[in-house]
């Protein structure tokens, strides 16, 4: 029986463990996802703001800074926020439990149905690391808590994700028993704008599954 926290487990492990598999060709439905060609990219000057002050502390900051001054502060101009549908949720405890598995963790932030407790997550953004502190696994954490929501959900949806890593932003997805990761998004630089494109294609997809855009139209 395994019994350790989701901080302790590395994405090989995940891998052997849950019967996963990562595909070095980006799996289509990621490839779908990050695609951010022709997308619009106007200037926005609080965007800009931070990522003027990720460029000045990324070596500076440690873990709660880099989440407390750029992160939360990204994921609020986004808003994942539309109750009673879904709302965003972080350090929320998840927890695996099998006949071989009894494992639970806490996790940064996720997207989820649910008003006090997440009840169906859709997307995590997981470990906020340091670009030249990093102890532990941070895409195994990532990937124990997406296979602790797939067990839960008890369905054929795909997971979304991200980790983080200083200015460097990963994508990545579960679909089934496979996962594919993006190359880094290095958000000191244009990139900034490619990851706001993603994350809000991110909130329009946990849109289309309750077809909001109709709802607001029969209003």
């Amino acid at each position: 029986m395994i019994t350790k926290s989701f901080k302790d487990w590395d994405s090989e492990e995940v891998e052997k463990v849950f019967g996963i598999t990562r595909v070095w060709k980006t799996l289509t439905i990621l490839e779908e996802w990050i695609n951010t060609q022709n997308h619009p990219c106007p200037e926005n000057p609080k965007i800009e703001e931070l990522r003027d002050m990720l460029y000045l502390n990324t070596d500076a900051w440690n873990e709660d800074e880099l989440k407390m001054f750029f992160i939360a502060p990204l994921l609020s101009i986004v808003n994942f926020y539309h109750q009673p549908y879904y709302k965003s949720f972080t350090q929320r405890t998840l927890k695996i439990q099998t006949d071989t598995v009894d494992c639970k963790g806490d996790v940064e932030f996720l997207v989820a149905t649910g008003r006090k407790n997440p009840e169906k997550p859709f997307f995590f953004l997981h470990e906020y690391k340091q670009e030249e502190q990093r102890t532990n696994d941070a895409l195994g954490q990532l990937l124990i808590a997406m296979v602790a929501a797939q067990i839960s959900n008890q369905d054929d949806m795909p997971l979304y994700g991200c980790y983080v890593l200083g200015r460097f932003w990963f994508f990545v997805v579960l679909d089934k028993d496979r996962y594919s990761v993006s190359n880094a998004y290095n958000a000191t630089n244009e990139d900034i704008y490619k990851i706001m494109y993603i994350l809000e294609k991110m909130k329009s997809k946990v849109e289309s599954y309750f077809n909001l855009e109709k709802l607001k139209q029969d209003i």
